[in-house]
């Protein structure tokens, strides 16, 4: 099993796990349990044991485990009799219709994304549902929720300590509301916050545990031949959205460094620093193939913070990362000084929501995410938000 990625304290749960399942796949006198519902953890179980009941093999583990974040966090104890975790549906397994075990509220999330409530009756088919009058959205009679994936650190697009959960999180709400309401309750979503973005992609969004991510950049799969494998991989197994939002990847460097990035072969034999998580084609845009021909020395740790203290303490000679990201990180850590973004980009490239190829819903979905959004866009809120988010991150980095 790939242990790249996990937390030195998700590392101790998985040791924990795998010698539970070794010795155990089954607690005596526990009932059947199904997925798509909350569950109260009982004494002397493990994510294993759970597994197991659930997907049928205590080698799934991990959809729990990331599925749960926001509850456990990445702290074994945090596994203990009495904790309400959520059971994701792995591809082809319907949810549970009974009532969801006791469980324990969980604290509440800082962004605003509405209770789902009773679904009522069946709308009517495509195109007869809506009340708002002429350019209505055709509402499905099938898809009736969608769970969106995202998580922190990627400023100023998503995280939770920004207004609304960042400018992409804000828009995908808004879109979202649009449909909730014109189906009259009849839609509904959510949005969960996994802190690992290499386990968005795999297992939790291909096996459907989410219905969709956010944002992800998009490669250029015009040209899939020419791509790194993780690149591949996303062209070959997610639809993308339209694109809501182009972002520039520069590399930072320390503010004393030489490096100009005039030409790609002045980075021919220099050390890159980029999240686990984030795809490498960027890098090997154009014909420079600094990944694919082992030009470069990639260092690949958990998030963009580390990066920067990477850069700080000399051990890379630069960090890959969007241009706003970048400044909005090295202000929090007290870098700004110290550090400068190149004025060359690495790429331009838009950011989307993904769906996978192999959900049955995928076509539903994007229609609604991408005529949602377009209405945003013709009504001005698109650009309201976007300014919003834009004056606020500028503002912020003034008074740092």
């Amino acid at each position: 099993m790939r242990m790249a990625g996990l937390s030195y304290c998700a590392r101790w749960l998985f040791s924990a796990v795998v010698l539970s399942a070794a010795v155990s796949t089954h607690v005596p006198g526990a009932q059947a349990q199904t997925c798509g519902s909350d569950y109260t953890i009982k004494e002397g179980e493990s994510l294993a044991d759970i597994s197991a009941r659930v997907y049928g093999s205590s080698a799934q583990w991990p959809l729990i485990f990331y599925a749960n974040q926001d509850r456990m966090g990445t702290n074994a104890s945090m596994l203990v009799p009495g904790l309400a975790i959520r059971i994701p549906c792995m591809s082809g397994q319907a949810p549970s219709a009974a009532k969801a075990p006791a469980a324990a509220t969980p604290a509440p999330a800082p962004v605003p994304v509405p209770t789902p409530a009773p679904v009522p009756a069946p709308l009517e088919a495509a195109g007869g549902a809506g009340s708002s009058g002429g350019g209505d959205i055709e509402l499905s009679s099938v898809v009736r929720q969608i769970q969106f994936l995202t998580a922190d650190g990627y400023t100023p697009f998503t995280d939770r300590s920004l207004p609304n959960g960042g400018m992409i999180t804000q828009t995908v709400i808004a879109a979202m509301n649009l449909i909730k309401e014109q189906s009259g309750g009849a839609f509904n979503y959510n949005v969960s916050w996994v802190n690992d973005w290499a386990a968005h992609l795999n297992p939790l969004l291909i096996t459907r545990a989410f219905d969709a991510g956010f944002p992800w950049l998009k490669p250029d799969c015009a040209h899939i031949a020419d791509l790194s494998q993780d690149a591949k991989y996303r062209c070959q197994k997610f639809f993308f959205s339209d694109p809501l939002f182009e972002v520039f990847t520069v590399l930072f460097v320390r503010a004393d460094s030489p490096i100009t990035f005039a030409k790609d072969d002045e980075i021919v034999g220099k050390s890159l620093c980029l999240p686990v998580g984030q795809s490498t084609h960027e890098l090997d845009k154009g014909g420079r193939n600094w990944v694919k021909e082992n030009k470069i020395t990639l260092l690949r740790p958990q998030n963009v913070e580390e990066c920067f203290r990477l850069l700080g303490s000399g051990s890379v000679n630069a960090v890959v990362t969007p241009d706003l990201t970048g400044k909005s990180v090295a202000a929090a850590l007290g870098m700004s000084d110290k550090v400068k973004s190149l004025q060359r980009p690495v790429a331009i490239g838009t950011l989307h929501v993904i769906v996978p190829k192999t959900h049955p819903h995928a076509s539903t979905m994007l229609y609604y995410i991408n005529t949602a959004v377009g209405k945003l866009r013709d009504s001005g809120e698109y650009d309201k938000i976007v300014d919003g988010h834009m004056s606020r991150f500028w503002s912020a980095q003034e008074r740092k």
